[in-house]
Formats: C-alpha cells, structure tokens, sequence
C-alpha cells in the first residue's frame, strides 16, 4: 500500500480556513452593533448545537473545540539552523519513501526556491539525500515548471507535479520535464501499473476549476484523455485509486455541492459520476479507496468557528452502496482520508486533530502522542495522515516551519516524531 499526500490537500484545507476566518469576523462584527449570527442553515445549524455522541474511544477522547489542546506555537529557525521543511510525501511501501522539502530560506520574504529531495528505506527513521528536480518551489511568481508535490510508483519510477510535471526513470537520480495536455497538474495519482494526472486551470479566487484526467503507463510519458472524467466550475480535485480504478473528487463550497466520478483506471470505459453519493450536498469531502471495493466517504457541513458537522460512509462494492458509520468529531474541518486494506481509517484536516478509526468507522479515536501537533493544527496549521500499510502511517503538518514527520506502527496508537535535515 502506498501513501501520499498532494498540494490539492493542502489547498482545501486552506479555502476551509479563510472562509472560517470570515465567518468569525462576521460574526464579530455583528455582535459589536448587537445582532446575533447563525451560521449554518436548517437541520446543520441545530444539530450542531447538540451535544456530541460517538462511540466508545480506546485512547484519548475527543472533545469538541479547541481547548482540548495544549496552546501550541511554530518554531522559527536560527539562521545556522539546517532543518528543512517538509512539503510533500510519497510511499511505495512502508519502508520505501521519498520527501520533497525546501530550506528555511524558502520561506523568507524574500525567498530562495531551492527544493531538496529525501529518500528513507527504512519506513521514516532515517532520511539520505538524493537529487531534486532543477525546478523551483511552487509559490506565487515561481513559474509554470515549479512543483510542490511528489509521487513515485516504484522504486525506479517518480514524479513532481504542481504546476510543471518532472519524471526520473532511477529512484530520483536524474529528473527531465514532461509535457502533458491542458494546463497546470493539480493532483496526480497511480494504480495498477498506470499513473493518472488531473489537470486544468482555476479562476484567481481557486475556484471555476476546469479539470481533465489524462492515463499513462507506469514510465512512460505518453498521457491520453480518458472518457467523462472532467469536472467544471469546482475547486481543485484530488485523484484517489485503489487497485484497477480511479476516483475525481471535487466539490463547490457555494452552494455547497459535491462531484465524485470512477471508472478504469486505464481509461477502457468512460467515467461516470458515482451513483447515490452520500456527500452530494456536502461543503467538504473526504475520500479514501482500499483494495477490495473499500471506499470511504467524509462529508463536512458549513465549517463555523473551528466546527464542523461531520457524517461518514462506507462501501464495500466500489460505491454501489453505502451504509452510514459513526459521525467523526465536530471539531475542525474534514479535507483528506486515508485508508488502509485491513479497515483502519485516518480523518484529518484543518484545525482538527488526526481522528483515527480502527473498526472500519464503527469509533473515532485521537492519541495522546499527537498532542502538540494538534495544538499547532488547533492554530491554524492543517496536520493530514496517510497509511503506508495495515499498521503503519506518517503525518505532516503545514506549518510555517514545519521539520518534522510524524510516524506510526501501529495504526495510530503511538507517533513518534522524525526530525528531518
């Protein structure tokens, strides 16, 4: 089972932030001439003023708010300081891994755009270095062959996307550009010897995203359209597959609506929009796939104040049925899942800590050993999980200084921090 996680996340997360960060500004400036703001509408806003219930949880228990963290604050690096700061991710199995990083001048106001690459063999532990692509950091100004995530296949087999496309055939010894049709690459996203690439290009505000997915073979460079997997008018979409199909999944926070399309991951047959999707209405969602027709569903109501109500569903046939699980906590907003081919599932997001089901979402559970990076996603700096097998995972967090990755071996139980330089 391989992990990652993309910029397409991280972007989520963010419009989740500032469009909460309005809401209590609104909301503050009503109060000040004396009127009451209710956010939320109908059913959503009552419920979320209920007590929360989920069922019993075998670590910490989760609380509703933010008080249920340590006040927590990112470190600023000394000027001799050579930790380097996490960007993205990717496992091909849970010892095999790649790091994509940028120094801490990366993040000066006037930046350098260096990016620097790291590969781990044995699951996170220790990190060595090995060449980047000659690309900058995907940042405002950066230019169209910049990137800012990356996906390996195999051992041999990897690539750095967002905006540019960059390809080594050698475990990352050497890299070249890739051409791809229609614009920047939002997300990419590999499966049963193919790799699939959403691309398209997104209006000023992120959002009136015009995307297409395109397939390849694992190691080639030769992308072709595939059938009705295209979305319009959302924010930026996120690929998932999980053994010989695919998922576009996307959404549009006003009105609040969903898109969520499969099909072949070899592009045979046309893609088609998921019938009876439970998130149609959703402002957020969360997909995860497993091996053996697992799919899993995160819809996330109007995000208010640090909460958001949350509902959950499972599939076992590909998304041709669905039976409701236990409501994650209210806290925080849902943007990523994760999940792995034995049930365990890893909800995470902004503001909000990593909540961790290991019973296929019959319970919700935290870890006590996340408690700091919680505080910190608490603060504002999204903290997002991916399973690399049945027991083991990592997590990053978006801070502004963000140097360590987060691990587990046992599904989520204990994390235990890796400082990476």
């Amino acid at each position: 089972m391989a992990g990652k996680n993309n910029p397409a996340e991280w972007l989520r997360i963010s419009r989740l932030l500032r469009y909460s960060a309005l809401l209590i500004a609104a909301s503050s400036l009503s109060a000040a001439c004396g009127h009451a703001v209710l956010t939320g509408s109908g059913t959503d806003a009552r419920a979320a003023a209920q007590p929360l219930t989920t069922a019993a949880a075998s670590d910490r228990p989760t609380t509703a708010g933010p008080a249920a963290h340590p006040a927590a604050t990112a470190d600023v690096p000394a000027a001799n300081d050579h930790r380097v700061a996490i960007v993205s991710v990717s496992f091909t199995s849970r010892l095999l891994g790649w790091l994509l990083a940028v120094p801490p001048c990366a993040l000066n106001a006037k930046p350098c755009r260096t990016l620097l690459l790291r590969r781990t063999t044995d699951g996170g532990r220790t990190w060595d270095d090995v060449p980047a692509p000659d690309a900058s950091f995907a940042s405002p100004g950066s230019g169209a062959n910049a990137v800012g995530g990356i996906l390996f296949t195999s051992p041999r087999y990897g690539w750095a996307f967002g905006p540019g496309l960059w390809q080594t055939r050698d475990g990352g010894a050497t890299w070249r550009r890739v051409s791809i049709p229609g614009g920047p690459v939002l997300d990419m996203a590999a499966g049963a010897g193919r790799v699939l690439a959403v691309t398209g290009r997104c209006a000023a505000s992120g959002q009136d995203c015009q995307s297409q997915v395109y397939t390849s073979r694992t190691g080639s460079t030769t992308w072709r359209p595939i059938t009705g997997a295209k979305a319009r008018g959302v924010e930026a979409p996120s690929l998932v597959v999980a053994g010989h199909t695919g998922y576009l999944a996307s959404g549009v926070p006003f009105p609040g609506r969903t898109v969520l399309l499969a099909g072949p991951v070899n592009g045979s047959a046309r893609w088609r929009p998921l019938r009876d999707n439970p998130c149609t209405r959703a402002w957020s969602m969360a997909v995860a796939a497993a091996p053996g027709g697992w799919l899993f569903i995160g819809c996330g109501s109007e995000p208010s104040a640090g909460q958001q109500l949350k509902t959950a569903y499972l599939s076992g046939d590909y998304g041709r049925s669905w039976h409701r699980i236990a409501s994650p906590p209210i806290s925080g907003y849902i943007a990523s899942a994760s999940m792995t081919r034995g049930g365990t599932i890893f909800l995470s997001g902004g503001r909000m800590d990593i909540y961790i089901s290991r019973n296929r979402g019959r319970s919700w559970q935290t870890s006590p050993s996340l408690n700091h990076a919680a505080g910190l996603a608490d603060a504002g700096f999204g903290l997002l999980a991916s399973a690399t097998s049945n027991a083991t995972a990592y997590a990053t967090q978006r801070a502004v200084y963000s140097h360590q990755l987060w691990l587990t071996g046992d599904g989520g139980r204990r994390w235990t921090p890796v400082t990476i330089r």
